[in-house]
């Protein structure tokens, strides 16, 4: 797909969505919400992770053309074990739900380092709108409406509050008794003017400078800064720091990204003079 092309456009055939039922050998019901729920609990297995974009920007140069569209974000899946970040992972998952058939559209969330931090989907069952966010583990799509709403994973527990009518949806994460908040969605849908422009952003933020990866695995969940490791399983935490040299083999290994893709990556971080890893001795 050319990648000055609209990637929040329509999908114009099912080509992608085959592609990623067949890869992830799906089994279709014929009940529409159960296979959005397949699809969506299968797209979780991609890792969020930065240093595909680090890449793409660096070959490509800042702007338009860094954006990866959602066929290039699946085939680098299926290739390289890759994902993507917020807005890449919106895109493609909207392309996937939209070639279901749904009507679907982006939404964009505020966090406490800025506004239009995040995105998740809008999805609409039986003219009903209900969000959709595989970064947070809501893969059975949640009506939005109005009162409290927990959804518990297998580390954490997810606890959804409408603000202001319902133009807001607030996002906490319970863990070990303790409740943080992580974010605000508008469940407005996006304009995507504001959505791209949001995008574009999100190449000068500071996660660019560092690799920073997170991916779920059961009752796990992994998450890694620079070099810091940090491994959650129910209540127990692991923490530990990864030396320069064994970096790009650790990503293979705990994220499952192809450790070339990881080498390259974190050599053209350090060629921008960046910080890559954290050690002991820093």
């Amino acid at each position: 797909m050319d990648p000055w092309q609209n990637p929040l456009a329509p999908p114009q055939d099912t080509a992608a969505l085959r592609a990623f039922v067949q890869h992830f050998r799906l089994r279709f019901t014929g009940n529409a919400r159960e296979d959005l729920r397949q699809v969506a609990t299968a797209f979780a297995r991609l890792p969020y992770e930065n240093l595909t974009k680090i890449v793409k920007e660096h070959e490509v140069g800042p702007g338009v053309a860094a954006r990866r569209a959602p066929r290039e974000v699946l085939a680098d899946h299926a290739a390289w074990g890759a994902g993507g970040t917020c807005f890449s992972l919106t895109a493609a998952l909207l392309h996937l739900v939209r070639a279901l058939g749904f009507r679907a559209e982006p939404i964009l969330a505020d966090r406490r380092y800025g506004a239009n931090t995040h995105s998740a989907l809008v999805v609409w069952i039986d003219e009903q709108p209900h969000i959709l966010d595989p970064g947070y583990l809501l893969v059975e799509p949640i009506a939005l409406q109005d009162g409290v709403q927990t959804i518990v994973t297998g580390f954490n527990e997810i606890i959804l509050t409408p603000q202001f009518g319902g133009q807001k949806l607030d996002l906490a994460t319970r863990q070990n008794g303790g409740l943080t908040h992580r974010l605000t969605f508008k469940t407005d849908p996006a304009d995507e003017g504001e959505f791209l422009h949001a995008w574009d952003a999100s190449f000068d933020w500071d996660m660019m400078r560092y690799p920073l990866l997170t991916r779920t695995a059961g009752a796990q969940h992994i998450y890694l800064r620079g070099g810091r490791l940090q491994t959650r399983r129910g209540d127990q935490v692991q923490r530990e720091e990864i030396a320069s040299d064994d970096l790009a083999r650790r990503i293979a290994v705990e994220f499952g990204l192809n450790v070339q893709l990881a080498r390259r990556a974190l050599a053209i971080l350090r060629r921008k003079g960046e910080t890559v890893c954290y050690d002991r001795e820093k």
